[in-house]
């Protein structure tokens, strides 16, 4: 049977899963994830979870397919729905954006409890918002990159949280000495994404000034995070 691999932004979701962790992943789709922990030695137990069935059926022939099933669970509902508070100590959320991982966790307030891995593929900047001002503290962040494109990655739990500036909740906050080799490219795609929404908002029919001002303060923030992380490297 062919060995079962994970592409870089899965590896990397994994390298943060704790060791002995009974794990929820959270739209699992062919459960590839929770298959490959437990195939690794790493978790005693997933239950994995879906809104349609047909990712959960995908799921279950993977575990079936690497002898894991009898240690998964497979449930089919919305986000978190089905699990109740103490049954897992680790949730992934990944592949899925920002906006509806913030749905999922608002129904689900005792994720406060547990160690949360966040991978979203879109508006990571409403989520780190909503997790700052809903009794989370982020407690670190990567970055996956599989060719071109790159996959923000950043853990969290229940906790105070300091104020993020623009560019942090948008870029995630970043400390000297973090090993980060991604970093400067991911800050520099930022800064050039920033500024082609800047320069379409300018050449609008009648541009909002508000939304220019805030563009332009996030593109600022953006760029002085850049300069510092190149700071930071020399």
């Amino acid at each position: 049977m062919k060995p079962l691999d994970l592409t870089p932004r899965l590896a990397a979701v994994a390298a943060q899963v704790p060791q002995g962790a009974r794990l929820a992943d959270v739209g699992t789709d062919h459960a590839y994830l929770p298959v490959w922990l437990l195939l690794a030695g790493r978790i005693v137990g997933a239950v994995a979870t879906d809104v349609n069935q047909g990712p959960l059926q995908r799921g279950q022939e993977t575990a079936q397919r690497y002898g894991v099933a009898h240690r998964m669970d497979f449930r089919r509902c919305d986000g978190l729905a089905a699990l109740s508070p103490g049954e897992v100590d680790t949730v992934v959320l990944a592949g899925m954006g920002g906006d509806l991982m913030v749905h999922i966790l608002s129904a689900a307030p005792w994720t406060r409890d547990v160690k949360l891995i966040l991978q979203p593929m879109s508006t990571q900047e409403v989520l780190r918002q909503w997790l700052t001002e809903h009794g989370y503290a982020i407690l670190w962040e990567g970055i996956a990159r599989e060719g071109e494109k790159f996959y923000p990655l950043f853990t969290a739990t229940g906790g105070q949280s300091p104020r993020y500036s623009p560019g942090e909740l948008w870029a995630g906050r970043q400390q000297q000495g973090e090993d980060n080799p991604h970093r400067l490219a991911y800050l520099t795609e930022q800064i050039r994404r920033r500024q082609r929404a800047l320069e379409g908002m300018a050449q609008s029919s009648r541009p909002d000034p508000g939304q220019l001002d805030r563009e332009r303060t996030l593109q600022n923030d953006l760029q002085r995070m850049r300069e510092e992380w190149i700071q930071w490297q020399r």
